[in-house]
């Protein structure tokens, strides 16, 4: 019985894969992500900003009201269905090129001045896959808050916590990156073809699970998301990102190991050993 448990541990060992690192150069599915947009997964440009103003009563749009939308399809690419554990990742990095807007910056959170990366989190039964680009915003009134069917999660606790409201609800919500743009102070920026980087936080052990859930899928859906302050039919003081229509599109870069399922491992192993029996 050792020899046979030591063939199947060296079995699953030696099949596992290689760490592999693939980069994504445009998103299989990108969009913006607002009640008003008439025409989903074709837009040259997706703005990310708040929804709240004094131009409306309170409780009237999402805090977070516009966000950008990106899907990667991984399944390609690293095998999907054995289990969320057994995918092993070092690295992750998402990028967006800036396309418009003169915002305020920063590379901490600071009165709405941070561009910000999550998950992304669905309801109504659906998923990336089914969600897509061009599927409906919502159900209901697009002036109210929490229709949304894809919205921005901090996958806290392991759960896909909507934080589009987080200011309503009184919770401070954990990004799984900060933006950056290389040589930019804090302060006033333009867009104009600048790369805004976020690396993704894998000490968070949310933001590891999410993307390991993400690669069981086949598939990792990652959100832009803003608070800068807009005024209706003018959202020139929020930062504009590129999408894959207009030729500017965002990019995901991953590192990751695949492992084996154990049931899949020990079936190597025991086909391994009647090999060598019938052999002998």
């Amino acid at each position: 019985m050792k020899t046979i448990a030591a063939a199947i541990a060296l079995a699953a060992a030696g099949s596992a894969l290689a760490q592999t690192t693939t980069n994504y150069a445009a998103p299989t599915f990108d969009r913006w992500n607002y009640p008003f947009n008439f025409t989903p997964g074709v837009r040259t440009a997706a703005t990310t900003f708040s929804g709240q103003s004094d131009q409306f009563p309170p409780n009237f749009f999402d805090d977070r009201d516009g966000q950008f939308l990106n899907s990667f399809i991984t399944a390609g690419d690293y095998a999907p269905g054995l289990g969320s554990s057994n995918y092993v990742v070092t690295e992750a990095t998402f990028t967006a090129t800036l396309t418009g807007g003169t915002f305020d910056y920063d590379t901490v959170r600071n009165d709405g001045a941070s561009i910000e990366l999550f998950g992304t989190g669905f309801r109504a039964g659906l998923n990336a896959f089914a969600y897509g680009e061009d599927f409906a915003f919502g159900a209901g009134d697009p002036t109210s808050e929490d229709i949304r069917f894809a919205y921005a999660t901090d996958a806290a606790g392991g759960s896909r916590r909507d934080v589009s409201n987080e200011i309503r609800d009184g919770f401070t919500s954990t990004p799984f990156a900060q933006g950056m743009i290389a040589g930019e102070v804090p302060g006033a920026v333009t867009g104009s073809g600048q790369l805004v980087t976020f690396s993704l936080d894998l000490s968070n052990p949310d933001v590891v699970a999410y993307l390991q859930d993400s690669l069981n899928e086949g598939i990792v859906s990652l959100t832009v998301s803003s608070l800068h302050n807009v005024i209706q039919g003018d959202a020139s003081t929020a930062p504009a990102f590129g999408t894959k229509e207009g030729g500017a599109p965002a990019t995901f870069s991953i590192t990751a190991e695949v492992i084996p399922a154990p049931a899949s491992a020990a079936l190597l192993g025991l086909g391994g050993l009647a090999g060598l029996r019938r052999r002998r």
